[in-house]
């Protein structure tokens, strides 16, 4: 019975935007760090963090508080950077307010009934009893093209 709850639950890292939760599937991550030093990018748009050398490559690094609230990330004893797999590639994600891994039931999301066109990332929801509503994000969708282009140029064809 145990392996049973096991398989109708995924670990996710929990963090904030503002007052609000969300959540990334830990499968999707490949290593979560306190904090690295990264190399600036001079003209680089405002919300390019930088980059990152990680195991041999230069992985561009989003501030992800800069992009979506226009404010750059401070970096608190919660922030973290967050490398994820972006499609083939790994991005970098700096974010404050980094919780903790949680298990999150499969069977609580659901959709929010909300069509945002410019935020498609954002996945189902769910209502966690400790912790409040927790929101899905999508990596697939987090970037679009305008920030696919500055972050992968030899993507683009």
């Amino acid at each position: 019975m145990a392996s049973s709850a096991a398989e109708a639950s995924r670990l996710h890292l929990l963090f904030r935007l503002q007052h609000d939760l969300y959540a990334i599937q830990a499968t999707e991550i490949e290593v979560v760090l306190r904090r690295p030093t990264l190399k600036q990018c001079p003209g680089a748009p405002v919300w390019v963090a930088g980059l990152l050398h990680y195991q041999g490559t230069s992985v561009p690094v989003l501030d992800l508080y800069q992009r979506l609230l226009q404010r750059e990330a401070d970096w608190k004893t919660s922030t973290r950077l967050v490398l994820v797999h972006y499609k083939s590639q790994l991005l970098g994600l700096l974010l404050e307010q980094v919780h903790r891994f949680e298990r999150l039931s499969d069977q609580h999301w659901h959709d929010s009934r909300l069509l945002l066109p410019d935020s498609k990332y954002l996945g189902q929801v769910q209502q966690h009893e400790a912790l409040g509503l927790i929101q899905q994000v999508q990596l697939a969708e987090l970037l679009p093209g305008d920030v696919l282009k500055v972050l992968y140029p030899q993507a683009q064809t």
